[in-house]
C-alpha cells in the first residue's frame, strides 16, 4: 500500500498474493475497466491500482486483511516509517536548565522530544515526497492537511507529542522548529522562568514579591499578597493570591532566608558546611566553649530567693573520643573562668600522663579573644578561632546536648531543653514550682556538674589512655611547670624580696616560706618579685620580675624539727639537700673570687715597679683566697697549711662550717 500521485494504491501482485482476488478475476476486471490502473507494470516496477476503484467486496477483504481502514493506516505509516531516534534532541532537553536553575519536568521532556522526532519525520517526508512533486509541477496544496491527519493518527503511547491538529498551525510549528531548532519547542513560560504572564510578568513585580517575602518581620503568604495588591491596584497590575506567593516563597527560599532569619541562621542552615573527621590521637586538637547548664539552683538575694538560676561551665573537649580534658564552673562565662578551665586541663594531663602536656591545636570562639589568646597559645601550638557566630564549626555544641540529655535530664532540678524545643519536651512546670525549695544552692549545683564531668571522664578514661599510649613521642608537646604558672597562676597582688630565711609570701591570708635551689636566684637579692601560684597546689610558686625577664620556681621550705627525737622520714634528705646546695654555693663563690684575685695578681706582677707596695696596702688574695701566705713568702716566712687541705680532711657538715670560718 502506498500513495501514487496522491492516490492510495495497492500493488496488483499483493492483491493476488493475499487472496483478495484471483489473477483471472483481476484480469477480467481490468478488461471490463472495473479497476483503475494508475501505473502499468514494467521491469522492476509493479503495477498499481487505485483503492477507491476496487469493488466493495475487494475493499472489505482488504480492510479485514489489514485490520483497519487503509486510509488511516497509510497516513500513519508514512510518518512511522520515517521517525527515528534523535540523540541530539534527547541530550538537549535532558540538560536544558530554566532561568531559576531547575530542569524541565520529566513529562515535559518526553513531550518535547516526541514533538522533535515527529517534526523531523515531517521534514523527511516533505523532502522526499512533496518537494519532488512540486519540482515536477504536480499539485501539493493538500500536503499539510494530509500530514496533519498522519500526525494525529500516530500512537500517542509511543509518540506522546502535542503538535497542533490544525494543518496551518502545524505548518507554523514546523517552520518555527526549522528556524529555532529545539529551543522553538519550549513554551514561553519556561523561557521566562517562573513569571506568570497573567500576574507577575516583569522584573519590578517579581522584585516586589521577593522583597516582601524577605522582610525581617516574617510576613505570611496572605500578608504578602495583601501588601502586594495594595501597590498593584493603583498601578493597574493584576492582583495575586496567597497561593501564588507560596510558589514564589518556595522557589526563592535561599535568596530570602537571610532577610527572614538573619545572617547567622543563613550561615548555619543554608551555607555549605565543612565535614571534618575527629582527631586520631589525644591532644591533637582541643575545642572549648561555655555552656549554661540546664540545672537550676536557688540564690539568696538578701530579701528574696530566686530559683531560675543556672550555672555556667566552660569545657575543654578533646574530640579524639569526646573526652572532657578540662572544665571550670561559675555563675557566668568570664575570661577568668576560661583560664580556670585551661588550668584544669593542664592539671588533668599531669594526672593522666604523669607530666603536663600542651595540645597541638586549640579552637575557641572569639569571646575576649585578645585577652585570652596568650593563654590559648600557651596550651596549644596552633590557635584557630572559629568564625564569628558559626556554632556549626565547633563540635562541642552537640556535645553539650548529649550531656544534657544523658546526665542532666534525670535530675529533679533539670530546666529542660533549649527555648526552641517544643513544649512537650520540657519538664512539668508545676512539679518544678513544688520542688523548687529543694533546689541546691550554687555550691550544690557545682557538685552536680563536677560529678557529671567525673562520670564522663571515668567512662572514657581507658580508651583515652590507650590512644595516648599509641601516640608517637615526637607528637607529645610537654608543658613546663614554669610556663604553666606563668600563664595560669594567680597573683598574690604584692611584691616580695629574698630574705635570709628565703622568701616569705602570704597566699590567701596564710604566710608561707619559699626558697629556690637555683644559684642564679640568689644573685638577684635586690629584685622585688611578683609571685604567681596555683590555687590547687601551693607547694611551688613562680617568682617573676617586673619586665618578665627573670623567672624562678620556688619551693615551699621544709621545716626541720629542733629536736632529733622529733625527726621524721624525709627530714634528713631535706637537710642534706640544703647543705649540699650551700657547699656548691660556697665553692662557686670561692672559685669566682679566686678567678678575680688571680686576674688582679697577674696584673700587679706585670706592673710591680709602678705599683710597689700596692699588694700590702690592698691585701689582695691569691687564687686560693689567701693574702698573708703570699706576703710571708715575700718576706721569707713559711706559709701555714692551705685551707683546701683543711677542708678535704673534714666531713660535709664540717666543710661548710670551716669555709665560713676561713672567709
Amino acid at each position: 500500500m502506498q500513495y501514487f500521485n496522491n492516490i492510495l494504491c495497492f500493488e496488483a501482485g499483493w492483491l493476488v498474493d493475499n487472496e483478495i482476488c484471483t489473477f483471472s478475476i483481476y484480469k477480467h476486471a481490468i478488461e471490463r475497466k472495473q479497476i483503475q490502473v494508475v501505473r502499468r507494470a514494467s521491469r522492476g516496477t509493479p503495477a498499481l491500482v487505485a483503492y477507491d476503484s476496487l469493488p466493495d467486496r475487494f475493499k472489505a477483504a482488504i480492510v479485514e486483511k489489514m485490520g483497519g481502514d487503509p486510509y488511516k493506516m497509510a497516513k500513519q505509516n508514512i510518518l512511522e516509517g520515517l521517525i527515528e531516534h534523535n540523540t541530539e534532541a534527547s541530550v538537549f532537553f535532558e540538560g536544558y536548565k530554566l532561568s531559576d536553575g531547575r530542569y524541565l519536568p520529566i513529562k515535559t521532556r518526553r513531550e518535547y522530544y516526541a514533538n522533535a522526532i515527529v517534526l523531523d519525520a515531517i521534514g523527511v517526508f516533505i523532502a522526499t515526497q512533496v518537494v519532488p512533486r512540486k519540482a515536477k509541477g504536480q499539485k501539493t496544496g493538500g500536503a499539510w492537511k494530509y500530514i496533519s491527519e498522519a500526525v494525529q493518527s500516530l500512537d500517542r503511547t509511543q509518540y506522546p507529542h502535542t503538535l497542533p491538529e490544525n494543518s496551518e498551525s502545524l505548518q507554523r510549528k514546523y517552520d518555527k522548529y526549522k528556524a529555532e531548532s529545539y529551543t522553538g519547542l519550549i513554551h514561553a513560560n519556561f523561557l521566562k522562568g517562573i513569571r506568570n504572564a497573567a500576574s507577575i510578568n516583569d522584573k519590578v513585580k517579581e522584585s516586589l514579591v521577593i522583597e516582601l517575602l524577605a522582610d525581617p518581620r516574617n510576613l505570611d503568604n496572605e500578608q504578602v499578597a495583601r501588601l502586594y495588591n495594595q501597590i498593584a491596584e493603583p498601578m493597574g497590575w493584576r492582583k495575586i493570591t496567597g497561593a501564588t506567593v507560596a510558589n514564589w516563597r518556595d522557589r526563592y527560599e535561599m535568596e530570602i532566608y537571610a532577610g527572614r532569619r538573619g545572617s547567622v541562621a543563613f550561615s548555619n542552615k543554608k551555607a555549605m558546611q565543612v565535614k571534618r573527621s575527629a582527631p586520631t590521637s589525644p591532644l591533637f586538637y582541643w575545642t572549648l566553649d561555655g555552656w549554661d547548664v540546664e540545672l537550676l539552683y536557688q540564690k539568696h538575694n538578701g530579701k528574696t530567693i530566686t530559683y531560675h538560676n543556672r550555672p555556667t561551665v566552660v569545657v575543654v573537649l578533646d574530640p579524639c573520643c569526646k573526652y572532657p580534658i578540662g572544665y571550670a564552673v561559675g555563675t557566668h562565662e568570664t575570661p577568668e573562668l576560661i583560664k580556670a578551665a585551661l588550668r584544669n586541663a593542664a592539671q588533668h594531663t599531669a594526672r593522666l600522663f604523669g607530666s603536663m602536656y600542651r595540645a597541638h591545636q586549640i579552637q575557641s570562639d572569639r569571646y575576649a579573644y585578645n585577652t585570652l589568646e596568650p593563654l590559648y597559645a600557651a596550651m596549644g601550638k596552633h590557635v584557630t578561632p572559629a568564625r564569628a557566630k558559626n556554632a556549626k564549626a565547633k563540635v562541642i555544641e552537640p556535645y553539650f546536648g548529649y550531656i544534657n540529655k544523658t546526665y542532666c535530664q534525670t535530675q529533679p532540678n533539670w530546666s529542660g531543653f533549649g527555648i526552641t524545643s517544643g513544649k512537650d519536651k520540657q519538664p512539668n512546670s508545676e512539679f518544678l514550682n513544688k520542688y523548687k525549695t529543694h533546689f541546691p544552692d550554687f555550691a550544690g549545683v557545682c557538685e552536680q556538674v563536677e560529678l557529671v564531668i567525673e562520670m564522663e571522664r571515668q567512662k572514657k578514661r581507658d580508651e583515652y589512655l590507650e590512644l595516648w599510649s599509641k601516640t608517637a613521642e615526637a607528637d607529645k608537646i610537654p608543658l613546663s611547670y614554669e610556663s604553666y604558672l606563668y600563664h595560669f597562676g594567680e597573683s598574690t597582688g604584692y611584691k616580695n624580696m629574698l630574705q635570709g630565711d628565703g622568701m616569705n609570701v602570704t597566699i590567701r591570708g596564710i604566710k608561707q616560706h619559699f626558697d629556690c635551689f637555683d644559684l642564679n636566684f640568689r644573685k638577684h637579692a635586690s629584685v622585688q618579685w611578683a609571685v604567681l601560684f596555683d590555687p590547687d597546689d601551693t607547694t611551688r610558686i613562680l617568682a617573676i620580675n617586673d619586665d618578665g625577664t627573670l623567672r624562678f620556681i620556688l619551693e615551699k621550705k621544709h621545716v626541720q624539727p629542733m629536736a632529733l627525737k622529733d625527726r621524721q622520714a624525709g627530714d634528713g634528705e631535706a637537710l642534706s639537700r640544703v647543705n649540699q646546695f650551700n657547699c656548691e654555693m660556697v665553692e662557686y663563690v670561692t672559685d669566682f673570687r679566686a678567678d678575680t684575685g688571680e686576674t688582679v695578681r697577674d696584673f700587679l706582677q706585670e706592673r710591680e715597679r709602678q705599683l710597689s707596695g700596692t699588694l700590702a696596702r690592698l691585701m689582695l688574695t691569691d687564687s686560693r683566697g689567701q693574702h698573708k701566705d703570699n706576703r710571708n713568702i715575700d718576706a721569707g716566712r713559711k706559709p701555714k697549711v692551705s685551707p683546701t687541705e683543711i677542708i678535704n680532711k673534714k666531713t660535709e657538715k664540717q666543710k661548710v662550717e670551716t669555709i665560713y670560718d676561713l672567709m
